[in-house]
């Protein structure tokens, strides 16, 4: 005699009709899982070159500024008009060498890892730089006859003779 279990059968349909409208066998599911270990990211490094642009781009200025210091002297001591005006143009000189610092000092700051042959040259580089750049003479010459000025200047006659000897160490990078 057979038997009919009309509820067993119907629970294995249902079982298939479930596994084929949307349930998967754990075989289909298994994708191959590849593990991802970080790579650590290389430091950025400037180049040399992005360096020494930087400098090139006022040396001239800066060495300009430094050959007339005593010329300049000379010309804030004497009365003839020629060397009055010749003066006044030192004292814009010395505010420009100065702004001229401060910008070079921060774009030197805003690269990369320098590479390690120019790193020690780099940090004399932002020192001298910095020391010039310390120097306001933009605000002490807003009166440029006044006392402030002439000892900003004095100032600056004087930072600027460290940077000159770091920009003739940059000069195997320059030339």
């Amino acid at each position: 005699m057979k038997k009919h279990y009309p509820f067993a059968a119907g629970l294995i349909v249902a079982a298939l009709s479930l596994s084929a409208c949307g349930g998967t066998t754990p075989a289909a599911d298994a994708s191959p899982t590849a593990t991802v270990s970080p790579t650590p990211s290389p430091t950025p490094t400037a180049t040399v070159a992005q360096f020494a642009s930087i400098l090139t781009e006022q040396e001239k200025n800066w060495r300009d500024y430094n050959d007339n210091i005593t010329t300049c002297a000379f010309a804030s001591i004497s009365t003839k008009p020629l060397d009055q005006m010749q003066a006044l143009t030192c004292k814009f000189s010395a505010m420009t060498v100065t702004l001229t610092a401060k910008t070079a000092a921060k774009n030197i700051r805003a690269l990369p890892t320098p590479p390690a042959e120019i790193s020690s040259l780099r940090t004399r580089t932002l020192s001298a730089l910095d020391d010039l750049a310390a120097i306001d003479a933009t605000t002490a010459c807003k009166d440029t006859e006044s006392q402030a000025c002439d000892d900003a200047e004095t100032l600056a006659n004087g930072a600027i003779r460290p940077l000159i000897a770091v920009l003739d160490a940059w000069r195997p990078y320059t030339k």
